[in-house]
C-alpha cells in the first residue's frame, strides 16, 4: 500500500539488465610424489656420503668398532633425515588443504555478497509490481487517499488488471559461466553455484496481471463465488487507476444476480455517455441486451471487429461483464471475434476448448478451506498456460472502493464542437475552469481551492483536451515522483498559440497550487505581453521582461537565480542538510524543524533561442538549474519559435518532456519531436503533440484563457449556490433502475447547461478570464520568496538611506546610526545585489588605507552628482567641526549651492585661479601644522587625534579635511603642475586625516603617484568599457543614458542617491533640493559652521602685517628680517632674513606693484635699520620713487644710464676692501667683524630700462654677487614681464638665479612661458605674487602696499 511518504519518496522502478555470475575456481592441484622425490633424493645422496665417511672413521680396516661417537653419529643423521622428508611431506600436505579451504572460502563470500545484491533487486522488483499492481487490500486506501486515482496514462500496461500471483523470473538474468570442456571447478564451489542460480532464478508469489487491451474475452471458470470474486478485482482495481475517459465498465447479469452487481452504481466508470435521468448518468447495470445496447450508444455498439488497441483504436475501452446472461452473437459485442476496443468477461461454471486467439481463460480451483487463495490457470490459445494462485474483492470491499471513488466522477464538456466525447475533433476545445474542475471563474475562491496536493497530484493539471475530448494533463515533476520533468521544452512558430499555451499553464498550475506549494519565475526575452497581467500573482517569485532590449539585465537574471539556487542549498544545509526539497517538506509537514516553507519553482522562460544567441553563456545557467533542479525542486520550461541545438550545449539531455505546436518547418518538427508532425498540425492557436518523455505522442488543444469566461452557467453555479434559500436541497434515491422527479411547470429546475447571470457578475464585465483569475488570488495565500528585485531606476535620498535624521542635541542636524557604524562610514546610494536577492546600501569607509575617493566615468554619467553626494552625505553625519570640505569645482559650476554650506571652507572655480591656489596652499598648511601639532602632543595617528579630539583633549582647529575636485583631468591640463603639487602632498596627507575625493573621465588621467593613492574607487558608465579597472565585463553592462548607475569595487551595480533629503527623488529639482537640505542642516547647527578658507588680501600695510603671528620672529644673523607681505598657507607674514638671503628679483607687468614694492621695501629697511646699520642705492630712471629714501638713508639716487655706471663702478671699488684678507680668522668669518659699516641695498627699478645695447652699468657688482653676504650687499631688481625669457639670459640675472635668489613674478601674460623655473606667471591684481624659493618652494603671497611718494 502506498502512502504519502512512499510518493514523496519517489515511484518504485523495476531493475533491469544483467547479473554475470563468475565461474567456480578450478580444483586446487595437490603436490605429487615427483615433488617429495626431487626433495628426498638430493638429501639422501648427500647423507649417504656423510654417513660413508662417518662409518669410515668409525671403523678399522679390519671391521671392528674404532669409533663408537663416529658411528652414533651417523645414526642421528640417518634419524634427521627420515625426520626431515616427513614434515616436508606434512607440511605439502597442510598447504593443500589450506589452498582448498582459502579458494572455496573466497568463492562462497562472493556468492554471499551476489545473493545480497540478489536479494536487493528481488525487493525492488517486488516494490515495484506492487506499486503497478497493488494488494487487493490496498484498493481501499488507495482510492481513499485519491493521490493516485486515475494515474495511468494512454500507454503500455495501461489496462493491465491484477487476477492474481505466480512465480515469476528475476528481472535481472542471472547468467551462469561457461565453463570451457576440460574445466576442472571444485566441486562444491560448483555446487554452490548451480544451487545459488536455480534458488534465485524465480521469485514466489510475484503479481501479475491481465492486459485487456489485448483480448476480446475473457473467461472466469469456476465456482461462481470465486468467479465474482476475481470479476471484481479486475474491476475494481481498473476503475481505480484508469480514468472514466479511458474505461467504462458496463455489467449484463440475470435478475437474480442484480443485486450482488448493484456496487457498480457507484463507479464513475459506469455511467452511461447517452443516457441520464434525475441523479445523473445512467447506470449500466443491466438485465436486458436492449438496454445494454442503448446505455452503451452507437459509438461502441457499431464498433468494427476486434484487433488488438494500438494509436488508432479509439477511446474510451470499454469492460463489459457478463453473468447469468449472454450477448446475442448477432452483435459485434456478442459475436466470437468481439468488437473493437471492448473486452467482455464472462463467468462460466461450465467450459470447453479455446477456439480464439483473443480469448483467455482463467481456471479457477477452489481455495483450500480457510486459505483466501486456490490455484489460478491462465490458458491462452497458442501459449503454455500460466499458473498460479487467485486472488479476490468481495462485495463489501468493492463498493468500499466505489464509494470512494464517486467524488472522482466530473462531467466533461466540450466547447466548440459538436462532437461527443470519444469522437475526434481537432477543433475541440475546453474551457480551463471546467479541466480543474473548479466551476465558474467569477465564484472561485483560492483559500478553498488551494488545498495542498501531494503525491501524484502535486503540479499535475491538465491544460487541454485530446481531440477525442480526454483531458492531456502536464506533470512538471520528476520521472521518480511519477511526473513528466522536472524539465521541458516547447517550440511554436508564430501564430501556433506559444504565449497562450504558456499562460494556461501558468494559470492552471496557480490555481491548483497555493504560493506554499508553487512558485514562479515567468522571463520573457522579447516585450513583455507573455506574461501580461500575471505579475499580481502571490506565486510570482519574478516577472522579467523585455531583456532584448536591456541586455545587461540578462547577466542581472542570471546572478539571481545562481542566487536562487545557493540560497536553496544553504536553507536545505541549515535545516539538517537535506539532500532534496523533498525531504525538507515532509519533515516541515511533520514538525521536524521549523525552517519555512520551500515551495518548487517554475521558471518559465519565452524566446530563450533569441535569448542563447545574444548572451551563450547563458546555456551554463541552463545546464546547472538541469542537473541540479531535481533535489532543489526548480522546474525549467524554454518556450521558443524554434530550436537552436548548436546553442543549446547539452542542455537538451535535461529536457525530458517536450510540446510541440505548429513549427515553420518539418525539420523542425523533427528535431523537437523526433518526427515531422507538429508541421501537419491546423492553423488553430494552441493545437500541438505533448511528448511525456517517451516516444508517445499525445495530440491536444490548449484551453483558452485571455478571452472572457464562458457564460455562467446552472451547473458551474450549483456548488456556490447549493443550499441557499432560492435552491434548496433536495434528496433523491441512487439505484440501478432510473430515477425520475416530478416537478410543478413553474418550479421546474433549469438546465444544467442554461446560462444565467448573478448581480455580482457585473464587476467582472470587460476582463478576461485570466484577468479575473489574477484578481481572485492577488494578494491571497503567503507571498512568493522575490528572486528578482527591479533594477535600479530611482535614487535613494537621504531621508531613505538615513532614515533616523533628526536634529540631536549638541549635534546638529545628524543620523545617529550611522555616526554609531564607525569613523568615516557613511552612505552613497543603492547596491544591487542579485545573487543574494537583495540590495544593500553602498557604503564607504575612509577611516583607513582607502580614505582617499575617485569616480570615474564618462560625460553625463553623474560625477558630479556622486562628489555633491558624497560631501552632502558627510554633512548628515558629523558637525561642520569634524569634517570640513575644500572644493575645487571644474565640472561647470555644480557646487554652486554649496558655497554657504556649513561644512564647506570653500568652492573654487576655473576663473577663481587665486582662490584654488589659496586652497591646494592652505590644506598644505593643514598638514604641516598638523604634523607639528602631533609631533608637540605625542599623537601617533590620526585616529588617535580622532579619539581625543571626540574627548576634548585635542583640537588644531581642523578635523578630517576632504580636499574634493571635480574634474581632475581638467585640473591636469588647465593647472600646469598642481596635480602634482597634490600628488606630492597625498603621500602624507592620510597620516593627518586629509583627504582626496576627485572625478575624471578616465583611470589614466591619474598619474601613477595618484593613483596607487585611491583606495576607494567607483566607476559610471564610460566612454571605452576596456578601461575599466574595475571590471570589465560588469562596465560593459552598465546601461546608458541612466546618471547615478555604476560599478563599486566588488564588482556591484550600484545606484547613487541624490544629495538632498527632502523626499522627492526628481534629479532634475536636486538643487532646491540640497538648499532645502542644507537650511535644515544650518537651522540646528549647535556651533556654527565650520572653519572657511581664508584668502590673502587685496592690499596689506607693514604695520598690518608686523601684527600677525611670527611676525616678530628672530632672524638668523646680525640684520634683523624684513616684512615683504603675507603668505597663502598660513597667511602669516611673508619675511625676507638678509642674513640668508641677499638679493631678489622680481618681475611684473605694468601697474602690477613693482615699484610699490621697491618703496615698501625701502620703508621696510629704514623701520628695520638705523642709518648706520642700511645705506640705499635707488636706480630708479622713471623717478617714481623720488622722495622716498631720506638724505642720512640715501648712498644715491641715481636717474641717468652714467651717474648708475660710475656711481655702481665706485660702490664695487668700495666693497671690494670689504672682502676678507688673508688675516681674517674664522671667528671673525663667523661674526663678520673685519670691517664696520652699513649694509648697502641697491634698488633697481625698471631693470629693462637700465640695460641697453651699450651694456648693464651693473656689470661691475656681478663678481660681488657670490660674496654679498661678506661685504654687505643687497641688490633687489624689479622688470617688466614682456621679454623676459630673453632677459634671463642676461649676466646679472643668471648670476642671480645661478646663486639660488628667490624670484617673485606679479601679474603677468601666461603667453610669456614658463619664467622662473617652471612657473609661469598668471593674471593677478597689484601687489599679488607668486614667489619662487629654493628653500620654500613656489607660493603665493601679497606684498606690502605703501602709498606713493607724491
Amino acid at each position: 500500500m502506498a502512502d504519502s511518504e512512499d510518493l514523496l519518496e519517489g515511484v518504485p522502478e523495476m531493475p533491469e539488465g544483467k547479473i554475470p555470475i563468475q565461474a567456480p575456481p578450478n580444483q586446487a592441484e595437490a603436490a605429487g610424489i615427483g615433488n617429495v622425490l626431487a626433495m628426498v633424493i638430493p638429501m639422501m645422496g648427500s647423507m649417504g656420503v656423510m654417513v660413508f665417511m662417518a662409518i669410515s672413521q668409525a671403523t678399522s680396516g679390519d671391521g671392528q668398532s674404532k669409533n663408537p661417537t663416529m658411528m652414533m653419529m651417523a645414526g642421528g643423521m640417518v634419524f634427521a633425515m627420515v625426520a626431515m622428508v616427513g614434515f616436508n611431506v606434512y607440511r605439502q600436505v597442510s598447504q593443500h588443504r589450506q589452498k582448498v579451504k582459502t579458494l572455496r572460502g573466497e568463492y562462497l563470500s562472493y556468492l554471499a555478497e551476489t545473493r545480497q545484491t540478489v536479494r536487493n533487486v528481488a525487493d525492488r522488483q517486488r516494490a515495484f509490481v506492487n506499486w503497478a499492481l497493488p494488494a487487493p487490500e490496498a484498493l481501499v486506501a488507495i482510492a481513499d487517499q485519491g493521490e493516485r486515482v486515475w494515474e495511468r496514462e494512454p500507454g503500455i500496461e495501461m489496462l493491465n488488471a491484477r487476477v492474481g500471483v505466480s512465480e515469476q523470473g528475476l528481472s535481472m538474468e542471472l547468467i551462469a559461466p561457461d565453463l570451457p570442456p576440460m574445466a576442472t571447478p571444485d566441486i562444491v564451489c560448483l555446487s554452490a553455484m548451480t544451487r545459488f542460480i536455480e534458488t534465485h532464478r524465480n521469485l514466489d508469489s510475484v503479481a501479475f496481471g491481465i492486459p485487456l487491451e489485448d483480448y476480446s474475452h475473457i473467461e472466469l471458470a469456476g465456482r461462481h463465488e470465486d468467479a465474482s470474486g476475481v470479476a471484481r478485482l479486475i474491476m475494481t482495481h481498473l476503475a481505480t487507476f484508469v480514468s472514466p475517459n479511458y474505461l467504462r465498465i458496463a455489467v449484463l447479469c440475470s435478475p437474480e444476480r442484480l443485486a450482488e452487481w448493484d456496487w457498480v452504481k457507484w463507479l464513475p466508470h459506469a455511467g452511461s455517455t447517452v443516457e441520464s435521468d434525475a441523479v445523473g448518468p445512467a447506470r449500466m447495470v443491466v438485465t436486458e441486451v436492449a438496454d445494454l445496447l442503448d446505455l452503451l450508444g452507437p459509438d461502441i455498439v457499431d464498433r468494427p471487429g476486434f484487433s488488438p488497441r494500438d494509436d488508432l483504436t479509439p477511446w474510451p475501452h470499454v469492460l463489459l461483464v457478463c453473468d447469468g446472461a449472454e450477448l446475442p452473437a448477432t452483435t459485434q459485442l456478442g459475436s466470437p471475434e468481439g468488437a473493437v476496443g471492448v473486452t467482455v468477461i464472462n463467468l462460466h461454471d461450465k467450459w470447453g476448448a479455446l477456439t480464439s486467439p483473443s480469448t483467455v481463460r482463467l481456471l479457477i480451483h477452489p481455495a483450500v478451506k480457510g486459505e483466501n487463495r486456490g490455484a489460478l490457470e491462465v490458458n491462452l490459445f497458442s501459449h503454455q498456460a500460466i499458473v498460479g494462485e487467485w486472488e479476490h474483492v468481495g462485495q463489501a470491499q468493492a463498493e468500499s472502493i466505489a464509494r470512494r471513488l464517486t467524488p472522482f466522477a466530473a462531467e466533461d464538456k466540450s466547447k466548440d464542437t459538436d462532437a461527443p466525447v470519444g469522437r475526434s475533433d481537432v477543433k475541440r476545445t475546453v474551457d480551463l475552469m471546467e479541466l480543474l474542475h473548479l466551476g465558474d471563474i467569477r465564484d472561485f475562491d483560492p483559500e478553498k481551492a488551494w488545498v495542498r496536493r501531494e503525491g501524484r497530484n502535486r503540479l499535475r493539471v491538465p491544460f487541454g483536451v485530446t481531440p477525442e475530448g480526454i483531458p492531456v494533463l502536464i506533470d512538471i515533476k520528476e520521472a521518480a515522483q511519477q511526473g513528466m520533468g522536472p524539465h521541458g521544452l516547447l517550440i511554436g512558430a508564430t501564430g501556433s498559440g506559444k504565449s497562450e499555451v504558456l499562460r494556461t499553464l501558468v494559470l492552471a498550475l496557480a490555481l491548483t497550487h497555493s504560493p506554499e506549494q508553487l512558485n514562479l519565475v515567468l522571463v520573457d526575452f522579447k516585450g513583455g505581453a507573455t506574461f501580461a497581467g500575471m505579475s499580481s500573482l502571490p506565486h510570482v517569485s519574478a516577472m522579467i521582461s523585455n531583456l532584448e532590449s536591456e541586455l545587461s539585465l540578462v547577466d542581472r537574471m542570471q546572478d539571481a537565480l545562481k542566487g536562487e539556487m545557493v540560497r536553496r542549498q544553504e536553507v536545505l544545509r541549515d535545516a539538517g542538510n537535506y539532500a532534496n526539497v523533498t525531504d525538507y517538506e515532509a519533515d516541515r509537514i511533520a514538525g521536524k524543524h521549523n525552517f519555512p516553507p520551500m515551495p518548487a519553482l517554475f521558471l518559465i522562460l519565452d524566446e530563450f533561442s533569441e535569448l542563447l544567441t545574444a548572451k551563450p553563456e547563458f546555456a551554463d545557467l541552463f545546464v546547472a538549474i538541469g542537473r541540479l533542479g531535481r533535489s532543489l525542486s526548480i522546474h525549467l520550461l524554454l518556450a521558443s519559435q524554434r530550436l537552436e541545438t548548436s546553442r543549446m550545449k547539452g542542455l537538451e539531455s535535461h529536457l525530458s518532456y517536450r510540446v510541440g505546436l505548429k513549427t515553420f518547418s518539418a525539420s523542425e518538427s523533427r528535431e523537437v519531436l523526433g518526427v515531422p508532425d507538429a508541421y501537419e498540425l491546423p492553423s488553430l492557436p494552441g493545437s500541438g503533440y505533448l511528448m511525456p518523455g517517451t516516444d508517445e505522442l499525445i495530440r491536444f488543444r490548449a484551453s483558452y484563457v485571455a478571452a472572457p469566461p464562458p457564460p455562467r452557467t446552472v451547473s458551474s453555479t450549483q456548488a456556490a449556490t447549493a443550499g441557499t434559500p432560492d435552491r434548496q436541497i433536495k434528496v433523491l434515491p441512487f439505484t440501478l433502475a432510473p430515477v425520475l422527479t416530478r416537478d410543478e411547470p413553474d418550479n421546474a429546475p433549469a438546465s444544467t447547461g442554461q446560462a444565467m447571470v448573478l448581480p455580482e457578475d457585473a464587476q467582472w464585465a470587460d476582463m478576461t478570464e485570466m484577468d479575473i483569475a489574477v484578481a481572485k488570488m492577488a494578494g491571497k495565500g503567503m507571498p512568493a520568496h522575490q528572486v528578482w528585485l527591479p533594477p535600479l531606476e530611482e535614487p535613494d535620498t537621504f531621508d531613505q538611506l538615513m532614515p533616523d535624521l533628526a536634529p540631536v542635541e549638541g549635534l546638529g542636524f545628524v543620523s545617529m546610526q550611522w555616526r554609531e557604524r564607525g569613523t568615516l562610514v557613511f552612505p552613497m546610494g543603492t547596491k544591487d545585489l542579485p545573487l543574494e536577492q537583495r540590495r544593500d546600501v553602498l557604503t564607504f569607509d575612509l577611516s583607513g588605507a582607502a580614505g582617499n575617493f575617485a569616480v570615474v566615468g564618462g560625460p553625463l554619467t553623474g560625477k558630479s552628482m556622486v562628489l555633491r553626494t558624497f560631501v552632502m552625505s558627510l554633512s548628515l553625519i558629523y558637525t561642520p567641526q569634524e569634517v570640513q570640505f575644500y572644493i575645487i569645482d571644474l565640472g561647470g559650476g555644480t557646487f554652486a549651492s554649496f558655497v554657504d554650506a556649513p561644512h564647506v571652507a570653500g568652492v573654487a572655480t576655473r576663473d577663481t585661479h587665486e582662490i584654488l591656489t589659496r586652497m591646494i596652499a592652505e590644506i598644505r598648511g593643514i598638514i604641516e601644522d598638523r604634523e607639528r601639532y602631533f609631533r608637540d602632543n605625542k599623537i601617533d595617528s590620526i585616529e588617535t587625534y580622532r579619539r581625543g579630539r571626540a574627548e576634548g583633549r585635542y583640537d588644531d582647529g581642523y578635523g578630517d579635511v576632504f580636499l574634493v575636485i571635480d574634474n581632475w583631468a581638467s585640473l591636469k591640463a588647465d593647472f600646469d603642475d598642481l596635480d602634482m603639487t597634490i600628488g606630492m602632498m597625498l603621500s602624507r596627507a592620510l597620516t593627518f586625516g586629509v583627504h582626496l575625493v576627485t572625478s575624471t573621465s578616465r583611470w589614466s588621467d591619474f598619474r601613477m603617484q595618484v593613483a596607487d593613492m585611491l583606495g576607494s574607487k567607483l566607476e559610471l558608465k564610460i566612454g571605452d568599457f576596456r578601461d575599466s579597472e574595475i571590471d570589465r565585463n560588469i562596465q560593459k553592462q552598465i546601461p546608458n543614458a541612466r546618471p547615478g548607475r555604476g560599478v563599486e569595487v566588488t564588482k556591484h551595480h550600484v545606484l547613487i542617491g541624490l544629495p538632498r533629503a527632502d523626499g522627492e527623488p526628481d534629479p532634475t529639482t536636486v538643487t532646491e533640493g540640497i538648499g532645502r537640505t542644507l537650511e535644515m542642516i544650518r537651522a540646528a547647527l549647535p556651533a556654527g559652521p565650520g572653519p572657511k578658507l581664508r584668502l590673502l588680501p587685496t592690499r596689506i600695510t607693514a604695520d598690518e602685517i608686523a601684527q600677525l603671528p611670527g611676525a616678530l620672529a628672530p632672524a638668523e644673523g646680525p640684520a634683523p628680517a624684513l616684512m615683504l607681505g603675507v603668505e597663502e598657507s598660513r597667511l602669516g607674514p611673508y619675511r625676507l632674513d638678509p642674513n640668508v638671503e641677499q638679493h631678489l628679483y622680481l618681475f611684473g607687468d605694468s601697474k602690477s606693484g613693482k615699484t610699490t614694492f621697491l618703496r615698501s621695501l625701502a620703508k621696510e629697511i629704514m623701520a628695520r635699520n638705523t642709518p648706520e646699520q642700511a645705506k640705499i642705492v635707488s636706480v630708479d630712471l622713471r623717478r617714481a620713487s623720488l622722495g622716498l629714501v631720506p638724505p642720512e638713508y640715501s648712498a644715491g639716487y641715481l636717474t641717468r644710464i652714467e651717474d648708475v655706471a660710475s656711481d655702481i663702478r665706485e660702490l664695487a671699488e668700495f666693497l671690494k676692501m670689504r672682502l676678507p684678507g688673508d688675516d681674517v680668522t674664522a671667528e671673525q668669518l663667523t661674526t663678520r667683524s673685519w670691517w664696520k659699516g652699513p649694509e648697502v641695498w641697491i634698488l633697481v627699478d625698471d631693470y629693462d630700462l637700465v640695460v641697453t645695447s651699450e651694456g648693464n652699468p651693473l656689470m661691475p657688482l656681478q663678481p660681488l654677487l657670490s660674496q654679498a653676504g661678506d661685504v654687505g650687499l643687497h641688490l633687489v631688481i624689479t622688470r617688466r614681464m614682456g621679454g623676459v625669457s630673453r632677459a634671463l639670459y642676461e649676466r646679472i640675472l643668471q648670476s642671480l638665479i645661478d646663486l639660488g635668489t628667490t624670484g617673485i613674478l606679479l601679474s603677468g601674460n601666461p603667453d610669456e612661458g614658463q619664467v622662473i623655473g617652471r612657473v609661469k606667471p598668471v593674471r593677478a591684481e597689484p601687489g599679488r605674487a607668486i614667489v619662487v624659493s629654493r628653500d620654500a618652494g613656489v607660493f603665493r603671497a601679497q606684498l606690502a602696499y605703501s602709498d606713493p611718494v607724491r
